[in-house]
């Protein structure tokens, strides 16, 4: 007995997980050529069976925890494909082997790369082979990408590659069947032989062998039998319908195929109750044996033929290890014989090994490996029961039944407070409970479907949300359609609707048993994982945790017992401990599951415990009679009068489930992992399967440790009750009610908690929320060791919870709790001695560690540091108020966790109030202090103060400045005078302040700043506040103290680097200076502005405030003391032409082309109102061009000077402004003289002598004539514009010409040449001013006429003079006394024109002129020769001297 191990009688409880992987299925028909009709008729039971893989290192491989399992019903074959580790796609694909029923005896193998299936059907048999997972996987154990599913090794199946012809072999391939296959098996030998034994009803057996894989060869098919020759012929040629409807007493029962010392043989299990060994290889039969001799004297005599009788082979680690067990069914009894073959001297021999009466219940299928046995059963009262039969040194132990999910209640209780509604959801939902499939075919129902959207299929209809909907409006409809009257009273309705509901529920319950019936059983040696196939799932097996087996009533014994876990050699303290699980048990047997989930919710609503225990103690278990028993056994006040150190025991178990005292962090964290370990473990149990199965693991543990604390409680409240009764002293009732009865209080609350996260739905989240929770997040700025870090959904996680459902202890496994659990395994090194720790061992450590990170009783706080990464506020707001009146460990974190939630949830206010709250445990809490602060900073002034600012990182993100400025004032008040981040609260205050328009308030802030850089930041940022907020009176208004030079220099800085477009810094910055009485720096700035328009702005707009500015530069100057209105003119920036961010990326000391610039020797220009004046003149020219002619070109840019404006100002027709210009630059007036003269030209030629008034060309001239000052006193309606011009050149001339005549001079000059007469007006001027340069431009022009007659008239006008009389018209003064040269005509041009006469004289008028002129002269020389006689004769001079 030895071989089978050492193993104790462990008790087992069943882990229950609905469907959770794809319910997509791959179908292939696969049609032999059967005969339908002939096959049709057969009916075969239904089978199931499940295969684990082979690996080599269960820490790294691929196949861990991974196997296939198989239903067969009918000609259907379902295989499908599991893994614990990693989530698989196209794991699940249906054979329908058309006609053809399937029987007993698939099987699956590894070989060389491939997964082979055999399957034997009534008429067929076929190998499936598939491509081995180390094929499929490319990367190594451990570094695959996670959140990625891998694909299944059914995933490429098609009916091309299980149709293959060196797969599939007709066992009657011309359609005649002689006889009928009842039992099958079929085995892959080492050398690649696909063998199928089938039995048929004459008792003969059928091997057939199939040729390796790839390999040429024929398939082979035998007949073997016992009988002689002719017995042969006759059953082969007979049909058996001529032989009888009898078969034979050796007609085989259940077959096996098991290779024996290398070779494979078949077990066949006969109803004559022998075993019969056949070889494959010689096809003879090696061995005979009776089972009966195996069995006890008392059931040896049985009839000579039975049925029923089973055999199973032993799933062993050592193949050399071939064991098997045999089940004996007899009529009144049942036996299972354990065997062994063996090879003794060339023969087989068969061997007992062990033997045990089966209970008197019917066996549906058992499995075994090397030390457990585990057998499916149908009781007399058609309940299906699991035992399992442990195998040990001293022989085969007990049955012991195994803790199947019990069947859900179809009456919920609903607490007063609570919608059923609710409830109900609550219920359907919860993780683990009900598969989504279930819940849908309910909903499928005629009853309920008619009120649903029948358009939604497929998965899509099995999205947790839409059947959550989908079941809410069939229920809510069937509640309207039952009601008779609109109007009905409250209790009415809620009655109507708790039938409505509970009619539901218990549709869905049906299809949850049906779906939940087992089938059948598989297990796996290596990992001790064993399954149970159900219709419509498959669950696992766990060993019970040493406290549940106590629990339950069964205690374990052997080395795996509570007693030796306690290491408990006293048997008083062994016998108390007992005793009290009695007592516990018995308090259990009276709380029925209504005052059960009354307790749970009492706890949940955090009424008081003791008034709670008290009055269930006093209606439940002090209720009896306490001279009688409760359920059979001693009253509860006795079994504690028998315990002698009562304290003690309830103190040793209390202390047993306290998880806060198994944990060893330092340890943990302190030791360098191997890293092949750990890669190893990253993917143990991380599929959706495996989670679920960790997941239900812990509520599990959890339920059961709350269950029996709950009893322990009220256990205790009994014993202090009737202390008396139970001889309980005074000093333990002092030490149950100070110590144990809080203690337990505690323990029962902190297991509640853990339960709690495994029942609980995560939320689903929208992404929009998701990025935003990490956007709050990384503002914390935690340390990379918490779980708020990377705390990012993938998306197998987003589609678990939104497709799905998730309980929040899943969402935990697959993100930071599963994480740090597997650390924690990776340095204990079970799983690299003891492979079989996977499961026996391995998932109650790793589920007590994951209850261990949740457990609220420590200062670990990963849990809820996973709920908020991951964005689960609303469970984290019932996990801090469930834990908000009795746990003290983090209570200042939970706050700070709280203030997070409320954040989220848009209530800043409350969670002002919780973070302020947590500041208390900043010096004392781990999380606050180490994780989030991350600082060596031992002060708690200093430490509040940093965790304020990081508080207020919070509010900053979520916009709330009113709550960040109280915090800060709040951190400010307690924060010492040289602390370093003063600053920057004050800079808090004020930013937020400014931010909320609280003006003054930002500039106390401001002022309170002591740090100088700090406050002159915030000033600038006031003042472009208030500027771009408009409130320049308070912008100016403020006092400014010690700040006003600075205020200048932003203004400034801000006006220069500025686009003049979008804000004016410079009005301001002269509003500054105005209200200071600083007009001088007002004047400045003002011109500094228009200066900077007329370089960067163009347009109208541009020249109007550029002309203001000037404007506003010359009032402001003239309030100056004259010796002071002058200021320096702005140096154009070398950076005027780079934008805002381009000025601090250029070099000061390089131009662009790398050259150095050349600051020294700067020269300032002193600029006075003159000045300023001038340049306002031609911006005012250019904005009345403007207004005359929309140009472009006049508004765009700077110009050269003043000509050019002039010139422009002269083509308009402006010529009082373009005279007012070339005064102001000191420019001659010949441009507007020569412009007016030739306009005048114009409109006289286009002008009729007798006209009165304009006409179209004439009218025209009004445009430029109005832009002129017209202040002649005769402009009457009937003046036309030409005399209106005329008017203003002879005013223009008779205003600003000078002694030179240079303006009548280039006025005639263009008048004649245009060949336009001179006007007399203008000739009489002329005359006045210079007649001899008129006698030049007449003769120039050739005016011969003009000339001899102005020559005549001058001449005429001299001689007149020597009479005395004076000549107004030439400006001549006359006299009588002549002196020497006092006399002047202009000889030279006379000359000229009367050489011209003389050569043209022919002519009779220009020698009428000649003559004329000629006379005029002769006179004048005579009367001249008189004049001079007589004046050298006064002066006594000669004559010829004077000529």
């Amino acid at each position: 007995m030895a071989e089978l191990g050492m193993e104790s009688n462990r008790l087992y409880r069943e882990i229950y997980i609905p469907g959770v992987g794809s319910n997509k299925w791959k179908e292939i028909a696969l049609n032999t050529g059967a005969s339908a009709s002939t096959l049709q008729d057969i009916k075969v039971a239904e089978s199931c069976g499940g295969y684990t893989y082979k690996h080599v290192s269960v820490t790294a491989s691929f196949t861990r925890n991974r196997f296939i399992y198989w239903k067969a019903v009918g000609d259907v074959l379902e295989l499908i494909e599991e893994s614990l580790d990693y989530d698989l796609y196209g794991s699940k694909v249906k054979f329908h082997f058309q006609d053809m029923a399937i029987l007993g005896g698939v099987s699956v193998h590894e070989s060389h790369g491939w997964v082979v299936v055999l399957v034997p059907t009534v008429a067929s048999v076929h190998r499936l082979v598939f491509p081995h997972p180390s094929k499929l996987h490319r990367n190594e154990p451990g570094l695959g990408i996670p959140d990625q599913p891998v694909p299944s090794v059914f995933l490429d199946a098609s009916i091309t590659k299980c149709m293959d012809v060196r797969n599939t072999h007709m066992l009657n391939p011309a359609g005649t069947i002689s006889c009928v296959f009842t039992c099958a098996s079929s085995f892959y030998t080492q050398e690649g032989e696909a063998l199928f034994a089938l039995g048929n009803n004459s008792g003969n057996i059928l091997l057939v062998k199939l040729p390796p894989l790839g390999m040429q060869g024929i398939i082979q098919q035998f007949e073997l039998c016992q009988t002689s020759v002719m017995q042969k012929l006759w059953t082969g040629l007979v049909p058996s319908i001529m032989r009888g409807g009898q078969e034979p007493v050796h007609t085989v029962s259940s077959l096996m195929i098991q290779q024996v010392d290398g070779e494979a043989c078949i077990f066949a299990v006969c109803k004559d109750h022998r075993l019969r060994v056949w070889s494959c290889k010689s096809h003879e039969c090696l061995h005979t044996c009776n089972l009966l001799n195996f069995v006890p004297d008392n059931l040896q005599n049985q009839p000579p033929s039975g049925s029923g009788h089973t055999i199973r082979k032993m799933i062993s680690v050592n193949a050399g290890d071939v064991k098997f067990g045999v089940h004996l069914n007899f009529q009144t009894s049942n036996q299972l014989c354990i065997l062994q073959p063996k090879v003794t001297s060339a023969r087989l021999q068969i061997s007992q090994v062990a033997s045990v009466y089966g209970p008197q219940d019917d066996l549906i299928d058992f499995c075994m490996t090397s030390s457990v046995l585990v057998s499916l059963w149908t009781s007399s009262e058609g309940n299906q029961v699991v035992r399992t039969l442990t195998f040990g040194d001293e022989g085969p132990g007990s049955w012991l039944e195994v803790l199947l999910e019990p069947p859900e209640l179809s009456d919920l209780p609903i607490p007063p407070h609570r919608d059923p509604r609710e409830v109900y959801l609550e219920k359907l939902f919860e993780p683990g409970a009900f598969s989504r499939e279930d819940i849908r075919k309910a909903l499928n129902l005629q009853v309920y479907s008619r009120s649903l959207d029948q358009n939604v299929i497929g998965e899509a209809s099995l999205h947790v949300n839409t059947l959550r909907q989908d079941v809410t409006v069939a229920v809510e409809t069937e509640i309207r359609s039952a009601a008779v009257d609109y109007e009905m009273e409250e209790e009415e309705y809620y009655q109507l609707q708790l039938e409505q509901w509970t009619k539901f529920y218990s549709c869905v319950i049906q299809y949850h048993e049906v779906g939940g019936k087992l089938k059948g059983l598989f297990c796996d040696s290596v990992t001790g994982q064993v399954g149970l196939i159900r219709k419509g799932c498959v669950t696992y097996l766990r060993p019970c945790d040493p406290v549940e087996e106590m629990y339950s009533g069964q205690p374990n014994t052997g080395p795996d017992g509570f007693m030796m876990k306690l290491s408990l050699q006293d048997r008083h303290q062994r016998r108390d401990l007992e005793l009290l699980f009695e007592g516990l048990h018995s308090v259990a047997m009276e709380m029925s599951d209504d005052l059960s989930a009354q307790f749970e919710q009492e706890l949940t609503n955090n009424h008081n415990l003791e008034t709670v225990a008290t009055q269930l103690v006093h209606n439940i278990i002090l209720g009896h009679n306490t001279e009688y028993s409760l359920s059979g056994g001693d009253s509860i006040p006795v079994k504690l009068g028998m315990i002698h150190d009562l304290y003690g025991s309830v103190n040793t178990v209390l202390k047993y489930l306290d998880l806060s005292l198994d944990r060893n962090d330092e340890q943990i964290l302190d030791e360098v992992l191997d890293r092949r370990r750990q890669l190893g473990l990253n993917h143990l149990l991380t599929s959706g399967v495996g989670v679920s199965v960790l997941s239900e693991c812990v509520q599990q543990l959890a339920s059961t440790r709350f269950n029996m604390l709950r009893d322990l409680y009220l256990l205790q409240t009994a014993a202090l009750r009737h202390c008396n009764q139970a001889n309980i002293s005074h000093e333990v009732v002092q030490g149950f009610q100070n110590e144990l009865l809080p203690y337990t209080a505690s323990l029962l609350r902190a297991y509640q908690v853990v339960k709690w996260a495994s029942q609980t739905l995560a939320v689903s989240t929208q992404a929009t929320a998701l990025e935003m929770n990490i956007r709050q997040l990384s503002g914390l700025d935690v340390s990379d060791s918490t779980a708020l870090v990377n705390a990012a959904m993938g998306p197998s996680l987003i589609q678990k919870i939104e497709h799905r459902g998730a309980s929040l202890l899943e969402l935990f496994i697959l993100g930071c709790g599963g994480e740090k659990m597997r650390t924690v395994l990776s340095s204990d090194r079970f799983l690299m001695d003891q492979p079989s720790g996977v499961w026996s061992e391995g998932l109650l450590t790793m589920a007590t560690a994951l209850a261990t990170l949740i457990w609220p009783l420590s200062e670990e706080t990963v849990f809820p540091e996973f709920l908020v990464g991951y964005c689960q506020y609303l469970p984290l707001q019932f996990y801090v108020s469930s834990l908000q009146h009795w746990c003290e460990f983090n209570a200042a974190s939970r706050c700070f966790w709280q203030g997070l939630a409320y954040l989220h949830f848009d209530e800043p206010l409350k969670a002002a109030q919780c973070f302020d709250q947590a500041r208390e445990g900043v010096t004392s809490e781990a999380f606050l202090r180490h994780k989030l602060l991350q600082t060596e900073e031992t002060q708690p002034r200093k430490l509040e103060v940093l965790y304020y600012l990081k508080v207020i990182r919070q509010f900053e993100e979520y916009s709330a400045p009113d709550v960040v400025i109280s915090l800060a004032r709040n951190a400010t008040a307690i924060a010492d005078e040289d602390d370093e981040n003063l600053p920057t609260l004050w800079s808090k205050v004020f930013k937020y302040q400014l931010e909320l328009g609280h003006n003054s308030e930002a500039y106390n802030a401001m002022i309170e700043n002591p740090d100088p850089s700090r406050r002159k930041d915030c000033l600038r940022q006031l003042l472009i506040c208030l500027c771009e907020k408009g409130d320049l009176q308070s912008l100016v208004d403020f006092p400014y103290t010690d700040l006003q030079e600075e205020v200048e220099n932003i203004l400034e800085s801000r006006a220069r680097c500025m686009d003049l477009t979008s804000y004016n810094y410079y009005d301001l910055l002269y509003a500054f200076h105005i209200f200071r009485n600083n007009y001088r720096k007002g004047g400045s700035v003002m011109y500094e502005q228009g200066m900077r328009l007329g370089r960067e702005v163009s347009g109208r707009v541009g020249l109007q405030r550029q002309a203001q500015c000037y404007l506003a530069a010359l009032n402001a100057l003239r309030l100056v003391r004259p010796e002071y209105s002058w200021i320096i003119k702005p140096a154009p920036s070398a950076r005027v032409n780079l934008g805002a961010g381009d000025v601090h990326m250029r070099s000061p000391k390089h131009a662009l082309d790398g050259e150095e610039l050349n600051n020294n020797g700067s020269k300032f220009e002193i600029l006075e109102l003159h000045d300023i004046e001038k340049e306002y003149i031609l911006v005012d020219a250019r904005l009345r061009l403007l207004a005359r002619e929309e140009d472009p070109l006049l508004a765009a840019g700077s110009w050269q000077g003043a000509d050019e404006i002039v010139g422009l100002l002269v083509k308009a027709g402006m010529y009082d402004r373009a005279i007012i210009v070339s005064r102001a630059f000191d420019l001659p007036l010949n441009t507007v003289f020569e412009s007016l003269a030739l306009r005048c030209v114009n409109l006289a030629k286009n002008s009729s002598y007798h006209m009165r008034g304009d006409n179209d060309y004439t009218a025209e001239a009004w445009g430029w004539l109005k832009t002129n000052n017209l202040t002649l006193s005769n402009i009457s309606t009937e003046t036309s514009s030409s005399d209106e011009a005329w008017q203003l050149l002879q005013q223009y001339l008779d205003r600003y010409e000078d002694g030179t005549a240079q303006y009548h001079r280039c006025t005639a000059n263009k008048l004649m040449a245009h060949g336009f007469a001179l006007p007399a007006w203008f000739i009489n001027s002329y005359k006045g001013l210079n007649s001899a340069e008129l006698l030049r431009l007449y003769i120039d022009h050739d005016l011969l006429e003009e000339a001899v007659a102005l020559c005549v008239e001058y001449i005429d006008a001299v001689m007149d003079t020597f009479s005395g009389q004076d000549c107004n018209l030439f400006q001549l003064k006359g006299c009588v006394q002549h002196a020497p040269l006092t006399v002047w005509l202009p000889y030279t041009s006379i000359d000229l024109l009367m050489a011209a006469l003389r050569d043209h004289r022919q002519d009779l008028q220009i020698g009428n002129m000649y003559q004329s002129l000629k006379d005029k002269m002769t006179i004048y020389m005579g009367k001249v020769h008189n004049i001079s006689e007589h004046v050298c004769k006064s002066q006594h001079h000669p004559m010829q001297s004077l000529w």
